[in-house]
């Protein structure tokens, strides 16, 4: 299913699968001044199909690799569109790797990056790098006029999952890092349009530097995670359930101590 929305220059493509609004999930695309931000996911691949057909972009810019932002990036390349992706984006897509259970469910195996790819690059829109969230993931920022579309550096400000590979005292400082640039409006993979988005990005940077303290406090303590869970954070996730503790709150609190070991 594809929901279109118009916030001035930018297009929001939101789309969903049958199995996505069975856990409540859309990724979303964004098409501005002729060129796409993300492709989607492969279960939404006949909705970006639709897309390409009707848009034409002159380029696709890639945030990370994650099924959900460069499902259909395959589909994109085979065309010929040129794409602007990280070095690390385009070998991760090449090569994918094996996705869990809950993640083929809810959005679909991207299949590999098998066609050549024509770079592609933009008077005013770049990619700057914003680890944290995994280690290839990318901002678009819009030097103009302040435009960020921001992958999945934002969602919330108060967010208590995480999958293995996240970084939350990496994320923090990509997040003051953004926020610091003075963004005007933001366009959030999952959450659509986010306006007066600075304080927000500082705010999110705040909570978590704080969650992450609260945390570290508790194992010096000498506290185990599930007991780190049920104090700060009531307990797990249903999302952690699901996934099979993949993307848990107990994965927050693991990255935390991981923090804390590699010190």
């Amino acid at each position: 299913m594809l929901q279109v929305e118009q916030h001035g220059d930018v297009t929001r493509f939101e789309m969903t699968s049958a199995a996505s609004r069975v856990v409540g999930y859309s990724a979303s695309a964004y098409l501005v001044r002729g060129i796409l931000v993300d492709c989607g996911f492969h279960a939404a691949r006949r909705e970006m199909d639709s897309i390409l057909d009707r848009e034409r972009p002159r380029g696709v810019l890639i945030t990370h690799y994650h099924e959900d932002h460069a499902g259909n990036v395959e589909r994109v390349a085979r065309r010929g569109i040129p794409i602007a992706a990280s070095a690390e984006t385009l070998t991760r897509m090449r090569s994918p790797a094996p996705i869990r259970a809950y993640r083929r469910f809810t959005w679909g195996s991207a299949p590999p990056l098998r066609s050549s790819v024509t770079p592609f690059e933009d008077d005013r829109l770049r990619l700057v790098a914003a680890p944290g969230h995994c280690s290839d993931h990318h901002i678009v920022w819009d030097d103009a006029d302040g435009t960020v579309f921001g992958g999945d550096l934002y969602l919330g400000v108060k967010v208590r999952i995480a999958h293995p590979g996240e970084d939350p005292r990496l994320l923090a400082a990509t997040l003051r890092r953004v926020a610091s640039l003075g963004p005007t409006r933001l366009f959030d993979a999952h959450r659509g349009y986010v306006p007066n988005p600075a304080p927000l990005l500082a705010a999110k940077a705040d909570w978590t530097e704080e969650t992450i303290a609260a945390i570290e406090r508790r194992i010096a303590a000498g506290a185990p995670d599930s007991a780190i869970v049920r104090e700060l954070f009531g307990g797990e996730s249903i999302p952690g359930y699901f996934s099979g503790g993949d993307y848990s709150r107990t994965n927050f609190v693991k990255a935390v101590r991981r923090g804390i070991q590699g010190r």
